[in-house]
Parts: C-alpha cells; sequence; structure tokens
C-alpha cells in the first residue's frame, strides 16, 4: 500500500505517541508498504531522517497545524505521492484536514487517537471539530477501551472504530533481559526492589511510593526504590525523600538511554506506578505502555486504576489494579509482591506471556494493515 501519514508526533521528538507512530511505520515498511511521513520539525531531525525507513518531509515550523498553508503543501504531496489512504498520528487537530482531502482527491483516511482528545471533547465547541472529523473518516483508532468510551460518541457513527494498543518490541523485552548489571551499578546487591520507569510528574505517582517507603521497609526490612526518569517533580522526590528519612534507600536514576531501559525493568522484583488523574481526569492515563514493558521482562506490576490501564494487565493475574488515591492500597499491594516471591513469580511469568501473545509491534502492525486493507478495499 502507498500510505501517507500526517502528524506532529515523530522522532527524534521524544514521547509515547511518537515511539508509536514511528514503530508502526516502521512496521508497515518491512511488509513492503510505501510509506511517507509529513510532519513538522525538531532539533535533531536532519539526522534521524537520513536513517529512517521510510520517506519523511519536515515542514519548517515546531507545529503543523491545519492552516491553508499546510492544506496547500498536503495536497502537494499527496498529488505526487499519490497515497491509497492517509493516516493522521493524532486525530485532533490536523485530522480537520481530511474532509478536504477526501473530498478533492476521493483518498480515504484514517486517524488515531491516543486519550488526549478527551481535553478537546470538553473544550467548548470540541465536540463540534472531533464531529466534522469523524463524519468523513474511514476509521478511528483507541489505544484503549477506556479512550472508545469516552470518543466514541465525540466522532459519531460514521467511522469504523479499531482498538490500536501500544505494544513492545519483543526482541528487547523479553525474559531473557537480566537487570543485575543496572542493580550493580546503583549498589542495589540483593535488596528488594520497586522500580518506576517514566516522566517524572505528578500525575505519575511516585511521590505515593516515595511516602509508602518508610512504612514498606517496616514490612519487607531493606526495601528500596528505583526510580527512572526525569522531569519537574524531581526536587519535590528528593525533599520528601529526606523528609521521611528514606533518601538512601531511593536511587534517583535520572533519563537513561533507551538501549539501557529493559534492563532497568528487570533490575526490579516489582514494577509500580500508581498514576492518578488530575486536573478534573483532563490529565489521566489511556494506556500505559510501561506497564507492558514491565511485564515484557517477566515483572509484575501495581497499577493505577485510571482511564485505560487495566487493558494494560490481568488482575490478578500479572498484576494488581490499586486505588491510586488510597497509599495504604498501594502499600499492600507493593508489600505483597515484594513479600511472596512465588506468587510475584508467577504473575511476572504470566505477564510475559500475556504480552508475548497481545502485544508486540508485529501483531499491531498486522492489525494496522488489515484495518487500512479494508479502507482502502472499501
Amino acid at each position: 500500500m502507498r500510505v501517507l501519514v500526517v502528524t506532529n508526533d515523530l522522532p527524534p521528538r521524544v514521547g509515547g505517541i511518537q515511539y508509536y507512530v514511528d514503530q508502526l511505520c516502521r512496521g508497515m515498511v518491512d511488509q513492503g508498504d510505501d510509506v511517507t511521513v509529513y510532519g513538522s520539525s525538531y532539533e535533531g531531525d536532519v539526522a534521524w531522517d537520513r536513517d529512517a525507513p521510510y520517506r519523511v518531509i519536515r515542514e519548517k515550523t515546531s507545529v503543523l497545524l491545519p492552516t491553508p498553508m499546510v492544506r496547500a503543501h498536503l495536497s502537494k504531496l499527496i498529488k505526487r505521492y499519490e497515497p491509497e489512504v492517509l493516516v493522521f498520528g493524532a486525530a485532533f487537530p490536523l485530522g480537520l484536514l481530511g474532509p478536504a482531502m477526501k473530498r478533492r482527491f476521493g483518498v480515504p483516511y484514517v486517524a488515531f487517537t491516543h486519550g488526549l482528545e478527551v481535553s478537546a471533547v470538553r473544550a467548548p465547541g470540541g465536540r463540534m471539530l472531533l464531529r466534522r472529523i469523524g463524519a468523513n473518516a474511514a476509521a478511528v483508532t483507541f489505544v484503549s477501551k477506556w479512550c472508545e468510551r469516552n470518543l466514541a460518541p465525540a466522532f459519531g457513527p460514521g467511522p469504523v472504530y479499531k482498538l490500536l494498543s501500544p505494544a513492545v518490541d519483543d526482541s528487547i523485552y523479553n525474559t531473557s533481559v537480566t537487570g543485575s548489571s543496572i542493580r550493580e551499578r546503583y549498589g542495589l546487591g540483593d535488596s528488594p526492589v520497586v522500580t518506576c520507569v517514566s516522566r517524572v510528574v505528578e500525575r505519575k505517582g511516585q511521590d505515593t511510593l516515595v511516602k509508602i517507603l518508610p512504612s514498606l521497609r517496616e514490612q519487607v526490612p531493606g526495601a528500596k526504590l528505583l526510580i527512572v526518569g526525569g522531569g519537574p517533580y524531581m526536587d519535590q522526590l528528593r525533599e520528601l525523600a529526606k523528609r521521611g528519612g528514606v533518601d538512601d534507600a531511593v536511587v534517583f536514576a535520572g533519563q537513561v538511554p533507551d538501549d539501557e531501559l529493559a534492563e532497568h525493568f528487570a533490575a526490579g522484583d516489582v514494577f509500580a506506578m500508581p498514576c492518578r488523574e488530575r486536573k478534573g481526569g483532563l490529565e489521566v492515563e489511556a494506556f500505559g505502555i510501561v506497564f507492558i514493558q514491565a511485564q515484557g521482562v517477566g515483572r509484575p506490576v501495581v497499577a493505577g486504576d485510571i482511564g485505560g490501564v487495566s487493558d494494560s494487565l490481568m488482575d490478578g493475574e500479572t498484576g494488581l489494579l490499586v486505588n491510586s488515591s488510597e497509599p495504604a492500597s498501594v502499600l499492600a499491594a507493593v508489600a505483597d509482591l515484594l513479600s511472596d516471591r512465588d506468587r510475584a513469580s508467577e504473575m511476572g511469568a504470566r505477564g510475559a506471556s500475556f504480552v508475548r501473545d497481545g502485544f508486540t509491534w508485529a501483531q499491531r502492525t498486522v492489525d494496522l494493515r488489515h484495518l487500512l486493507a479494508e479502507v482502502v478495499a472499501d
């Protein structure tokens, strides 16, 4: 197929959506599709684009918007590359270009959603704009059932709806990965370790893990916390650890290279991210790719039961969903898994199978290509 992807979300810009779009584009190329990406500019993009396996055309702006200029440039790309289908890497706002392209060129379009569109639904006029996108779209995808429940009514009855969750590269995230070198690097030894890998922002819940650590260490002597990632909330976390008298039991690894992430997940005995909603539900976890990354390397997970997180694990089988607004609930789950090594090991093994059977990029590429083939054939 000839596919033209329109997106603001593409490496080298860092983020989950960028990774998602890139992996699906790579997967399509691997299957023989001709993929062109029309995107915005970002520092380091020239070198990155040179090595990309698909064609990348950048607008000289940091953000693409559905302006007359962008519409004109997109029209030229359609004439030049003759795509059979358009894909919008995020439905809003660029999906607003779709109806005009469909009318003018007869090219069907598919729009991805990632959960951020919930804020558009709640904004004045936002629902009307999403309905405009949906009324003309061939299909709209969602990363979780929660996203579909919250967004499908806004897009309306016109498009096909399809779950297209994030996934992992199972050649990287698998049970052959060990965290021994990471444990040695940070002096963790044989201590029971809780790991959290994420951006350090309030809604991810790292502060809850720091707050419960004194009590956790009473129940599980020697327990330590490994926090991986950077962000604006780091200073507050360090202060919390100091005030709680556990600063010597918390390792702040900061941002680590992508090729070391799997080992950092594997360095822990339990992965925990008690994420929570903020700003009246406008900040929420739409899926939670870190949970499938952790399960991929065979670690049980403790997850805040919000948004679409429940799609990323099997509660009671591969991990535990908790009420992240109650620290006692988080403490009980983490302490239980650290104390019962057999249960944790069984959960970890089931989690690895869960990911291997349903959450690899190869599988997700098949799902997307099947959807696009149906759209093109219709």
